[in-house]
């Protein structure tokens, strides 16, 4: 038997996740590898799923959780050179990564090594690969301006310290005081508390008038949209979250007249199957920026499996900074 968290019908995930017992999966196909899941990182996009708001909408039952760190248990046909090792994976849903035991493609199945824990590498998948590459979709270097929106989630956060890895100044908005320090430490040199303040005009002070070279936004609706005054002569804006609802049609006369671009960016949905080579780069380097500390996971806390649903409520309410892990509980896994 596995215990696995079971969305049974769509809607707030405190109403509709229960941990299960269900009968073992079958053994891994071909190309498939079994993991013992040891921790998962949480995401507002689980949040998403349960609401059935996500863009990719398995019907129920379905399993949140996409961000694994576990060890290979079982392989099918042609993935034994990873039986036994540590490994991150993205499952593909609707069978995700919290539970026991998890089945996924080897394909998408990056080696963890022993310098990374466990707890650490769940906070990785995710957030850091989604900041990573809106960073290189936006050419970002040394000496640009990059303001950041909900800088003190875990985008947010895994943005503003490649950001600053990157050489270029760092700009966060975020809701209250004790959020705006978490900006501050990470590396943000300005850091708004949006419900202090108007943003747009703060951003604009802050660059002299001139605003950012690039915007990356988790939030979108309303702060995706006042996002377009903040970006300077062919400024860039990255949509990588719609947290905030979905923003008002975008005007290509407003696109043309600003010489902005707006770039639309779905990690987890596509790059870890169309960019593998990519993405297992970005990862390597990854490894090397936590080893050398020039990226720090903002892990806020770890809990079990059976306080995983209370976990993705504050998730939902934005009551959290930076990554909520689930450790499997004792016994449960490996």
């Amino acid at each position: 038997m596995i215990r696995r968290l079971v969305a049974g019908r769509t809607g707030e995930p405190a109403d509709v996740l229960s941990v299960a017992d269900l009968p073992d999966d079958p053994p891994p196909g071909p190309g498939e590898v079994r993991l013992a899941v040891r921790t998962v990182g949480l995401n507002f996009l689980d949040v998403m799923l349960c609401r059935g708001e996500y863009p990719v909408r398995p019907d129920p039952p379905m399993t949140p959780g996409v961000e694994a760190a576990g060890r290979v248990v079982a392989a099918g046909a042609g993935a034994g050179h990873l039986l036994g090792r540590e490994v991150l994976a993205c499952p593909a849903l609707p069978r995700g990564a919290l539970g026991t035991t998890v089945t996924v493609d080897a394909a998408v199945v990056v080696p963890r090594p022993s310098t990374v824990d466990p707890v650490t590498a769940a906070a990785l998948p995710v957030t850091y690969q989604t900041a990573w590459f809106a960073l290189e979709r936006a050419g970002v270097t040394a000496g640009q301006t990059v303001l950041v929106h909900a800088g003190a989630g875990g985008v947010g956060i895994a943005t503003i310290q490649l950001a600053v890895a990157r050489g270029a100044q760092v700009l966060a908005t975020a809701g209250g005081p004790a959020k705006t320090a978490i900006c501050r430490d990470h590396g943000a040199t300005v850091a708004i508390d949006y419900t202090a303040a108007d943003f747009v005009p703060a951003v604009l002070a802050a660059t002299g008038g001139r605003g950012v070279d690039v915007v990356v936004d988790p939030v979108g609706g309303d702060v995706l949209a006042r996002s377009w005054d903040c970006l300077a002569f062919e400024g860039r804006l990255v949509a990588v979250g719609a947290a905030g609802g979905a923003p008002p049609p975008v005007d290509p006369l407003r696109l043309m007249a600003a010489n902005a671009t707006l770039v639309g960016l779905s990690w987890g949905s596509q790059y870890p199957w169309q960019r593998a080579s990519a993405v297992e780069s970005a990862y390597q380097e990854l490894f090397d920026m936590c080893v050398s500390g020039a990226v720090r996971p903002p892990v806020s806390r770890v809990v079990s499996l059976d306080e995983a649903p209370a976990a993705l409520t504050e998730l939902a309410e934005r009551r959290t900074t930076g990554k909520i892990i689930v450790r499997i509980e004792e016994g449960e896994g490996p």
